[in-house]
């Protein structure tokens, strides 16, 4: 059945009182005049134009009354069939050719379809006002700039920048400062990596091995330990590298944070030209490592802006931070607010999760590897299935905190750290500042948590509930001092909890420092440039700050640019190669192991090496050297190399205890005479090496070897920890025991 009209002359848009009404069209039935229809917007079908005369077709599906007749194909534009036109308005749909619909159910002939438009839709759709949206002007220019800057000259200045902080770090790296017991432990540690061990000496769990894991990596890649020297000098080389890259990511941090070029390289100078930088940063150190994934799990979470990949990575440098030294995880909950600040509402849960999760499951790693070799809980506990001796997780970390104040505290760091006053000052007034900044921008934050507490939750859920309210979301107030401040004032929290407190403990809160300083900064100068109306004088002044800084810094960094300590070390380890025999029985500290044990050392030379030399913290408490091979018997020692830090160990210690303990070896060094000493400045003191070859009662005897230690060895319970001295079972945690440098 085939239904065709003419329509009229367009009626006006608006009927009313002397408006000609609109009029039925007249319906052609087959070609003839058909009777008036009383509702002619029943007719269901497709409407579509046929030809130049004006008339409409209407198709319809075929009736037992009607006759059908095939319908001229429908108007196609551009893939569209026009459905409905009019001199105003048209509807059309996507065209696409040989495609049916499926119906809802098989036709029977006698089912009637619904109309496919509403009463008087056509009508009201022919006769409506057509409305312009009105004009909108887009403004799209830029914000401007104090100093405009193209990338590539920001690019120069930044290279530039870490050039300064590359020469800083290296001149004179291998002189000063003198070396450490902690360098010497975390080398040999790394050197064992290599050799498939977790220690030369049994691994006690003083700290996750990531750390050295990386080193030995770096060992591998630059051709072995004594590429750069001595084995020392090759893990300065490397801690050389996380220095420059520390520097680089608080000026990437600063400038995503801040927004301002000028404030981020105040914060690269703070960091790369401060006196404590330049000492401590190139010393091989977990905490430098450490400091290195922490600032990257910081910068990740700066350019996140709510997006899950950066979250994730994120979350693994700090994992990895923590791995690499454990103290980093009082760092977690200004980590997980960094999560929090930098993302949006509606992803908080998920990705705080995330974050949570991911740092927990590698953090876990170090759990899992005592779990895996049964080291977890102490022997003592004899739980079942623990049926040797053996080292604990357990016991380390509890040895560890309670560690006291007198191998090293608060006060003596002080002490180190007065060279640079500048910094201490920073160090306070900064995070002080930033922290009642932050608050103040939270404000509303404090309000939400006041508000979320049990007593309140209730009365407020009903109130929002009956003014459907809600309330507004705290984190489109763009601050970020509060994170910077709780990151430092963690570390702070670290170092005056009480206990044992290391010079180097500082090397963490060097960068937070340098990040603290310059958004305050920044954030004062930005005030006064907005009182003169110029913000130009903020930029000025902030390169103003850094020349003074630079200044400041390389007039107190003075000594460290030409003294040399470590030349009466590499001295006494030539004399050893010329005049010790290679089967000594030698105890040493830690910073001449493996120059003295691996071949190519500075101490062996093209000649063998010294496999009889022990470190003296392991002589006194391994029971596989003081009860196997020295059999409790101090005459079996034949030398004595020692610092003045040595000396002090052994008489301390060795005199509380007689023969057990460090005893076996302070009744060594009392029956014995000085050959060498070798004396060269160290800061406003001096640094003394000297030589003793012990006076044996008895005819030398052969050392016992004992078999290789590694991370598998055993060791007998009668480790007992002294006052003050090493925790049970934390053979190479005694590392910690680096003394404060006085000035």
């Amino acid at each position: 059945m085939t239904f065709s009209y003419t329509p009229q002359e367009p009626e006006p848009r608006r009927g009313g009182a002397g408006q000609p009404q609109p009029q039925v069209p007249e319906v052609l039935v087959n070609g003839e005049p058909a009777a008036p229809m009383e509702n002619p917007q029943r007719l269901s079908g497709r409407i579509s134009p046929a030809g130049a005369h004006g008339r409409a077709l209407i198709q319809d599906a075929p009736t037992q009354t009607l006759d059908a007749q095939v319908a001229p194909p429908p108007e196609v534009v551009n893939g569209n069939v026009i459905l409905y036109r009019r001199p105003n308005f048209f509807v059309r749909t996507v065209y696409r050719p040989g495609q049916k619909q499926p119906p809802l159910r098989k036709p029977s002939g006698y089912t009637a379809k619904t109309p496919t438009v509403i009463p008087d839709q056509e009508k009201r759709i022919a006769f409506s006002e057509t409305r312009m949206m009105p004009s909108v002007t887009v403004h799209t220019t830029k914000q401007t700039k104090a100093i405009p800057m193209p990338a590539w000259l920001e690019a120069v200045i930044v290279v530039l920048a870490l050039a300064g902080t590359f020469v800083a770090h290296a001149y004179n790296m291998f002189n000063y400062p003198r070396y450490e017991l902690d360098e010497g432990t975390y080398m040999s540690n790394a050197w064992a990596i290599t050799q498939g061990m977790l220690s030369p000496y049994p691994y006690g769990y003083g700290h996750p091995p990531l750390a050295w894991i990386q080193i030995a990596a770096w060992i591998k890649l630059t051709g072995g330990l004594f590429t750069f020297g001595n084995a020392i000098n090759s893990g300065r080389a490397f801690m050389l590298l996380y220095a420059v890259g520390s520097a680089l990511l608080v000026y990437l941090i600063v400038r995503r944070l801040g927004g301002s070029r000028s404030a981020a390289l105040l914060a690269l100078a703070i960091f790369s030209f401060s006196p404590l930088s330049i000492t401590y940063q190139v010393q091989v150190f977990l905490d430098n490592i450490a400091t290195f994934w922490l600032l990257l799990a910081i910068y990740f979470l700066a350019i996140s802006n709510s997006r899950l990949i950066y979250i994730v990575l994120a979350a693994i440098a700090f994992g990895i931070s923590v791995l690499s030294k454990e103290v980093f995880l009082v760092a977690l909950p200004a980590m997980i607010y960094g999560a929090w600040l930098h993302t949006t509402r509606f992803q908080r849960k998920f990705t705080l999760v995330a974050f949570i999760y991911i740092v927990m499951a590698i953090c876990s790693v170090f759990v899992l590897l005592a779990i895996l070799k049964g080291e977890l809980f102490p022997y003592e506990w004899h739980l079942p299935g623990d049926t040797h001796p053996h080292v604990s997780m357990w016991d380390s970390l509890i040895g560890q905190v309670q560690r006291g104040e007198e191998n090293g505290s608060l006060a003596q760091s002080l002490t180190a750290w007065e060279d640079d006053q500048l910094f201490l000052i920073c160090s306070l007034a900064a995070p002080g500042f930033n922290l009642l900044y932050g608050l103040w921008n939270r404000r509303l934050l404090l309000y939400y948590m006041v508000l979320s507490l049990p007593p309140f939750r209730f009365f407020v859920k009903g109130w929002l509930r009956k003014t459907k309210e809600s309330l507004p979301d705290v984190t489109v107030v763009r601050d970020r001092h509060f994170l910077l401040a709780l990151l430092a004032i963690f570390f702070w929290l670290l170092l005056v909890r009480g206990g044992q407190v290391l010079s180097f403990y500082i090397i963490p809160l060097i960068p937070l420092v340098a990040l603290n300083t310059a958004m305050a900064l920044n954030t004062i100068l930005g005030w006064l440039g907005k009182l003169v109306r110029f913000d130009v004088v903020r930029a000025v002044l902030l390169v103003i700050a850094i020349a003074a800084v630079v200044t400041y810094d390389i007039q107190d960094t003075g000594f460290r640019f030409y003294q040399h300590p470590t030349s009466a070390q590499n001295q006494a380890l030539v004399w050893i190669r010329a005049h010790v025999p290679h089967n000594a029985f030698i105890v040493i500290n830690s910073y001449l192991y493996l120059d003295l044990r691996v071949p190519g050392g500075v101490g062996v030379g093209d000649g063998a090496p010294y496999p009889h030399a022990e470190v003296y913290w392991n002589v006194a408490y391994d029971p596989e050297l003081h009860s196997q091979a020295l059999e409790n018997n101090w005459d079996r020692i034949d030398y004595i190399v020692a610092d003045s830090e040595m000396l002090l160990d052994i008489q301390t210690y060795g005199g509380q205890v007689g023969i057990g303990g460090m005893g076996i070896i302070y009744q060594a060094l009392k029956n014995s005479v000085q050959l060498a000493e070798f004396r060269t400045n160290d800061h406003s003191l001096q640094i003394v090496v000297d030589v003793f070859q012990v006076n044996h009662k008895n005819s030398p005897q052969t050392v016992y070897q004992a078999p290789a230690a590694g991370s598998g060895a055993l060791a007998q319970t009668d480790m007992t920890a002294l006052p003050g001295g090493p925790s049970p079972g934390d053979h190479f945690g005694l590392a910690d025991r680096q003394r404060a440098i006085t000035s």
